[in-house]
């Protein structure tokens, strides 16, 4: 087995001379050509405009400057050793916007950064055995993604660009990003998108278990808790967040008749929701439910997780609240606890955790976690030893790239780089299996992973978490282990 986590050999040199002769000549002239453009626009304008819409650059804020540098250095090592046997990947992130439009904060957006990098750098450190990688960053914010999109697309041949990774959340910006590179066919592999209306375009491959297979994991996990489940549903209506809603949806479907208690609802996008949801409180604790399931991001739950901890009904009866995997978002220690009493506890359903790094039972191969923890000096721990891995973030944008590199290495006998429509074709063939990080990674044909191992966490009042166990989804079936 190679250091990439598969037992296949790696491809032999002449393989990597077979992509140096098909595309030197190309690459030289489209490189010239692309040169004398910038020029033009620099001469016509007079002064400098921005063209680093794809960039390695410091262009995204001091906090990501470290990030940013390490991809830089190893993008020019790159173009150092292997001008002709290289590929691009464009990591998508939403670098701009409010955090209810865009539903990331930046240390999240950091992890992921980090993960891709460390995919990266694996990749590379494997001797005569092309293609390469470089890693260019481009933002798909509310303002950003329209001309990110036109800069992808436009730049491509001469970047020899493959897919984009990343992507972000299920935000509307997402959606668009998604919709427009999806009718070019372009291939896309997204870390963390677990909407199920992102179901089905063209060229999107997914490697985070979907909100309705999270909805049954969480729902699995609570009927362990509390064996006679009476649950409320409370719900955010933000029309533009394709998250929340189709989590509500998946929610309320996973429930029996007699388990459903009732269903409540927010606008996040209105003011006051903290009020509303002070009132939903009120209504949970003066009803028989036992459960809450809370389709909201995380910006709003801990104004509930507060107005719950200060109804004594509620403490009683210890309510339980499960939620989706945007809670990793408040898995960070803070000096003031977020709820008031620790017997109203709240699990959510992650998409990755470093515990399957850890754990001598976990479905993650031995290949894998050498990645993130021991010795290794490229091992995440001793290329971050300040960085956390609990979000799981790094562990999740880790495999999507895990999968944008596996796929390109497919086409290596190829003389000319892959299309990102090849790439697409590849996707979502279902041939595509990679052992991530996260688990075993298998590709179906509508581009979804077919087997998940989801794992449960305890979100403690203080931002810490407690790992609780998986819940395997295969089929549309939950089972604990």
């Amino acid at each position: 087995m190679n250091a990439d986590g598969d037992d296949r050999d790696p491809a032999p040199a002449e393989v990597g001379e077979g992509w140096r002769r098909g595309r030197r000549n190309r690459t030289i002239l489209l490189r010239a050509l692309a040169g004398a453009v910038v020029l033009a626009v620099i001469i016509v304008l007079g002064t400098w405009v921005r063209t680093d819409r794809l960039t390695d650059g410091d262009a995204f804020g001091s906090d990501l400057t470290a990030i940013m540098n390490r991809i830089a250095a190893e993008n020019a090592d790159v173009m150092k050793k292997h001008p002709d046997d290289f590929v691009t990947v464009i990591a998508v992130f939403p670098m701009t916007g409010a955090l209810t439009d865009i539903a990331l904060n930046r240390e999240s957006i950091r992890h992921g950064l980090e993960g891709i990098h460390l995919a990266q750098v694996w990749r590379n450190q494997q001797p005569s055995s092309p293609p390469y990688v470089r890693v260019l960053v481009a933002s798909d914010g509310p303002d950003d993604w329209e001309p990110t999109v036109e800069a992808i697309k436009a730049r491509t041949a001469d970047e020899r660009i493959v897919a984009v990774t990343g992507l972000g959340a299920s935000t509307d910006a997402t959606w668009k990003t998604i919709q427009s590179l999806s009718a070019s066919r372009y291939a896309m592999v997204s870390a963390i998108l677990t909407s199920d209306e992102l179901t089905g375009y063209r060229g999107l491959a997914r490697v985070a278990a979907l909100n309705s297979e999270q909805a049954q994991a969480g729902v699995a996990h609570a009927r362990q808790v509390n064996p006679a489940l009476r649950a409320v549903v409370v719900k955010d209506l933000n029309p533009a967040d394709s998250y929340v809603k189709t989590l509500a949806q998946s929610y309320d479907s996973s429930l029996t008749g007699k388990e459903r208690e009732m269903e409540l609802s927010f606008d996040s996008a209105a003011r006051f929701s903290g009020t509303v949801l002070d009132v939903i409180a009120e209504r949970i604790c003066n009803s028989a439910a036992n459960t809450v399931l809370y389709a909201g991001r995380s910006e709003q739950l801990p104004a509930l997780m507060m107005a719950l901890s200060q109804r004594e009904a509620c403490v009683r009866r210890r309510i339980t609240v499960i939620t989706g995997d945007d809670a990793s978002e408040m898995n960070q220690k803070v000096d003031k606890i977020m709820w008031g009493d620790p017997s109203i506890r709240l699990f959510y359903t992650a998409l990755a955790h470093p515990a399957g790094l850890t754990l001598p039972d976990s479905p993650v191969l031995n290949a894998a976690k050498v990645r993130f923890v021991g010795g290794d000096p490229n091992s995440f721990e001793r290329m971050f030893p300040h960085e956390s891995l609990a979000d799981g973030m790094a562990i999740m944008h880790h495999d999507a790239m895990f999968v944008v590199v596996e796929t390109a290495k497919m086409f290596a006998r190829e003389q000319d780089v892959p299309s990102p429509q090849d790439m697409a074709n590849m996707l979502t063939s279902g041939t595509v299996v990679v052992r991530g990080a996260s688990g075993t990674i298998s590709i179906g044909e509508g581009g979804t992973r077919e087997t998940k191992d989801v794992p449960i966490l305890q979100l403690i009042p203080d931002g810490t978490s407690a790992f609780s166990g998986w819940v395997t989804v295969t089929g549309g079936q939950a089972a604990r282990s």
